[in-house]
């Protein structure tokens, strides 16, 4: 990522939000700043921070700089491989309720997007808002035939805006990727482009449509997860018409004991869910946070759930989900060996990572929770804790595991709040049991044999002639690589002059940039803490750091 991309408008608002809030203070959760930067942010230590918690702090910069920053926070809160508990709690309660856009507006943007079928098939429309969200809004209508729907709308500009903070957000992670010298510890870009796949899922109603259709197909017959219909006739990019239902909020403890729905039953039934959704459908609602989740108490003693909003959808691949099948079994039969042995051979970890010493780590993590009820264990977290640890031995997090972890933690979360003594462990062994059993039968077998049989009988008629033509091939293939190694070679030194040479420029619009800051405040003569001097004395620094990384 090229660090002009960078707005100087966009980076001055997060340096003035930044000193607003004291965020020099993440500095004290383990990363190790430079010395250059440690000194810039010297006069902000003489400004109060606004509440001891940093993570209180953070949490209101993230709502100060708006819907992007907002969703990445509550991503961020989910891993608590990279931050502590103090500042990921504070994160999970970030919310992004807003106030609802003015009716009028609100009226012509639906009726804009359903054209010519809004006065063949509408016959109400409710201006008042039923939710009203930073990426959508919501309102309740009755089409001509009576049927209750839910309308939901991208609001005005929205995309935009998401994408120019997306760009800022990415450029920022490369640039604090060169700057800090525990920044690749923290996977900062790897973390923002995770994020960017989520919150584009999020802006796309087309394929968040797709998804509730699939999700409904796989479980209506099972009987328990409802998915609401979708009209698809009236379904667009930025707008989405769907079926009305009626369910108890899930994070509504009491009026469920009310209704006398059977909290044990309903636990347990999320975490069967769950597996079902990853292990055998492989396609599971990886935004089961509260505020989508709904229970129908139409029968208290058999309950079941109601998933809302489809937006972001899980998949493993079948190596991938073997793998974490594998690391579960092995947890359960506490065989940390061939936990170790799963994270190598599935490549999460690279094969040169000494096993003794990786299996010992998982050990240490694992051990102590086996003298623990299932009760007082929490799953979620220990996959966390495994994640961690494993961090430590080179294993990148892919973004198909973030969301299964994220996934995890709201389930898990879910079920305890429904039930204190929800023992995830006693649903979830005897599921993997099973899961194995059938993986290993000689019908899933041939299942695997049928995926790979065109693959296999397109080969076989050139594998004589492979065979024998395979050495000379090997030699030029050498020979090649060898060629192309040395173009890359020069390629590379030419680019690198390249990013020195826009680093320097970078670096000189930075400083102009201060310069003309203090001129408009002079920062030593008056309040060095002013949200002005303070940008633009860490602008500056930041211009002179990449003046001289740019020499060098």
């Amino acid at each position: 990522m090229n660090p002009l991309s960078i707005s100087i408008s966009g980076l001055a608002r997060l340096v003035r939000v930044a000193s607003k809030y004291r965020l020099d203070r993440l500095s004290t959760l383990g990363l190790r700043l430079p010395f250059w930067l440690t000194v810039l942010l010297l006069p902000l230590r003489l400004k109060p921070a606004p509440n001891p918690n940093v993570g209180t702090d953070l949490k209101l910069a993230l709502i100060e700089l708006g819907p992007a920053f907002i969703k990445l926070g509550q991503l961020l809160s989910t891993r608590r491989d990279v931050l502590p508990d103090s500042v990921s709690d504070e994160l999970a309660s970030l919310q992004d309720q807003v106030p609802g856009i003015d009716s009028t507006l609100a009226l012509n943007t639906i009726k804009a997007g359903l054209g010519d079928y809004f006065e063949s098939h509408f016959q109400t429309i409710n201006p008042i808002p039923l939710a009203a969200a930073s990426i959508a809004q919501v309102h309740e209508g009755t089409l001509l035939d009576g049927t209750q729907i839910v309308i939901k709308f991208r609001r005005p500009g929205i995309k935009a805006l998401i994408l120019k903070d997306l760009t800022l957000l990415e450029s920022l992670a490369a640039l604090l990727n060169k700057a800090l010298p525990d920044a690749s510890r923290l996977h900062l870009f790897q973390i923002v482009r995770d994020y960017r796949h989520v919150i584009l899922a999020e802006l796309d109603f087309a394929q968040e449509a797709a998804n509730a259709i699939k999700l409904r197909a796989l479980w209506m017959p099972r009987g328990k997860l409802s998915v609401p219909k979708i009209h698809t006739t009236f379904t667009r990019d930025n707008l989405i018409v769907m079926d009305r239902v009626h369910g108890i909020v899930i994070s509504d403890r009491e009026q469920l004991v009310q209704a006398n729905v059977n909290l044990e039953r309903l636990a347990n039934l999320g975490v069967e869910i769950f597996f079902t959704q990853v292990f055998i459908d492989n396609f599971f609602h990886a935004d089961m946070h509260p505020g989508n989740v709904l229970v129908n108490a139409t029968d208290p003693a058999n309950p079941t759930y109601i998933a809302l909003d489809c937006a972001i959808i899980g998949a493993l691949t079948r190596d991938d989900r073997n793998y974490l099948g594998r690391n579960l079994i092995a947890f359960f039969n506490e065989d940390y060996r061939d936990i170790a042995e799963a994270h190598i051979d599935s490549g999460w970890v690279p094969d040169h990572i000494d096993a003794d010493a990786f299996e010992a780590v998982i050990k240490a993590v694992c051990a102590p929770l086996f003298g623990k009820t299932m009760s007082e264990i929490e799953f979620g977290k220990l996959l966390i804790a495994l994640f961690s640890a494993a961090r430590d031995f080179e294993m990148e997090i892919q973004p198909q595991l973030v969301l299964l972890q994220k996934t995890l933690l709201n389930i898990e979360g879910i079920g305890r709040h429904l039930y204190g003594d929800l023992d995830l462990w006693a649903t979830a062994a005897p599921f993997m049991q099973r899961w194995r059993a059938q993986k290993t039968s000689l019908p899933d077998l041939l299942a695997e044999l049928k995926d790979l049989a065109p693959d296999l009988v397109q080969a076989l008629p050139n594998l004589p002639r492979n065979l024998l033509l395979a050495p000379g091939r090997i030699d030029l293939i050498t020979a090649s690589q060898k060629r192309q190694s040395q173009k890359l070679t020069s390629v590379q030194r030419a680019l690198e002059q390249q990013s020195q040479r826009q680093t320097r420029q970078f670096g000189i619009l930075l400083l102009s940039l201060a310069a003309i800051g203090l001129l408009i405040n002079p920062s030593l003569g008056g309040d060095v803490t002013s949200g002005l001097s303070v940008t633009s004395i860490i602008i500056g620094g930041v211009g002179l750091q990449q003046i001289l990384k740019g020499k060098g």
